[in-house]
């Protein structure tokens, strides 16, 4: 933890959009839970609640791209502040709804803040490298997953408490707030634009294009741009395909979460949050070993995936709950060292004029995929039973882990080059 203070006071920059970053993210757990809350109080209906979870994804598959387009062409520190002021007002919606014949209205604020998170999320993405040191990024990444990881515990618990407390309508007010407070620390921010100077013009990352290749490129429009950097790094083509099969498993893991603290270990209300908390505390302990990965980032970006699928595969047959949550603590924390791994690769190869377009359609991609997985898991679960499910789920990241894992050892040379 002192390594963390040290790395946030070296990097205070990013220790504003760090600090934002927590603040939005627990204002969210706050909206969540009291939405929640709120449509089963009012319908008593799963229905209801699953169109509120569709509608957190849908915005994505359109937005997404939109917001990286829009980081790629406007200063990114301006477009961030303006989508949390205003999702401030769409947080305030649901303190309208009266009765059942308002549920519209939650419906319409989760599609408009979700939507209003698609277009921010690449730009603040794109903004990291240009905020941090190209030394630091690793370790900067592995403390997106500590944020991850502190929201889930802390912004569940506490978040339920206010609903408890207060009502639902102090926690859409929370939220409110939040995005406030959010946009305050975001406008201390330097100015990030498209223009920026940054270390990969200087001196490009292996598997990243260099000036001479990057220039050509700038020139020209849309999917042409990424089918030259696609051309230019192999390894990119295979991440790609590593970023399609992860949100599979993710969505597939989501959905039986909560079914397997309530059906399979009929351990309640008590089981989910026990589940919860071991993932968090799981992101927040990965992140602690993600240094140790410097040199072998690109292995381990492959290897984690393998290792999660196996260890789905032993919390599918766990026999009690205790030994589920110990799972999950080392399943969230292989997730934990991948997904910083991946995210340290992906900034340090897509140029920086790339950058926001690249976030953009990959956030799409992977929030659909999602989608997809979690709506086929519900039909699926009508017919097998939580545990084989997530043994399926488990030996298919398995499956494709050992298989991307093969494709990088017999093409290593070329893979990076």
């Amino acid at each position: 933890m002192l390594i963390r203070k040290g790395l946030l006071h070296q990097e205070r920059d990013y220790a504003r959009l760090f600090g934002a970053g927590i603040v939005n993210g627990i204002g969210d757990r706050f909206s969540q839970v009291a939405v929640l809350g709120l449509l089963l109080s009012l319908t008593g209906s799963g229905l209801a609640v699953g169109i509120a979870f569709a509608l957190r994804l849908v915005p994505y598959l359109i937005f997404a791209p939109i917001g990286g387009w829009l980081a790629d062409r406007f200063p990114k520190k301006q477009l961030m502040v303006a989508t949390d002021l205003i999702r401030t007002v769409f947080a305030l919606l649901p303190l309208f709804v009266k009765d059942v014949g308002d549920i519209w209205i939650i419906w319409l604020s989760m599609f408009l803040l979700s939507a209003g998170e698609a277009l921010y999320v690449p730009a603040r993405m794109s903004a990291i490298p240009l905020l941090v040191r190209k030394e630091h990024l690793l370790k900067i990444n592995s403390l997106e997953e500590v944020m991850t990881g502190f929201i889930l515990i802390f912004g569940s618990v506490t978040g339920g408490a206010v609903a408890v407390w207060f009502g639902s309508g102090a926690s859409f007010l929370c939220n409110a707030v939040s995005f406030l407070i959010s946009a305050l620390l975001l406008a201390k921010l330097p100015q990030l634009s498209k223009t920026a100077q940054h270390d990969e013009h200087k001196q490009p990352q292996s598997g990243s294009l260099n000036h001479s290749q990057s220039e050509p490129i700038a020139r020209r429009q849309g999917w042409a741009e990424f089918k030259s950097l696609l051309a230019a790094s192999p390894y990119l083509r295979l991440m790609l395909f590593i970023y399609a099969v992860w949100p599979i498993g993710d969505g597939i893991f989501n959905i039986l979460l909560s079914i397997y603290a309530t059906e399979v270990f009929h351990a309640g209300d008590f089981g989910i949050g026990l589940m919860y908390g071991a993932l968090g505390i799981g992101l927040i302990a990965g992140s602690s070993l993600t240094g140790r990965f410097v040199g072998r980032l690109r292995i381990a970006a492959i290897l984690t995936l393998l290792a999660e699928g196996i260890c789905h595969i032993l919390v599918s047959q766990s026999g009690s709950m205790l030994i589920a949550a110990g799972l999950m603590v080392l399943t969230a924390a292989i997730s934990s060292i991948g997904g910083a791994c991946n995210q340290t690769l992906l900034m340090n190869t897509v140029p920086e004029y790339l950058r926001g377009r690249f976030m953009g359609i990959l956030g799409s991609m992977q929030n659909t995929i999602m989608g997809i997985s979690m709506f086929l898991s519900g039909f699926l679960l009508e017919v097998l039973a939580p545990r084989m499910l997530g043994l399926a789920g488990g030996i298919l990241l398995m499956t494709m882990g050992t298989c991307f894992t093969a494709v990088y050892l017999l093409f290593r040379p070329r893979l990076q080059a």
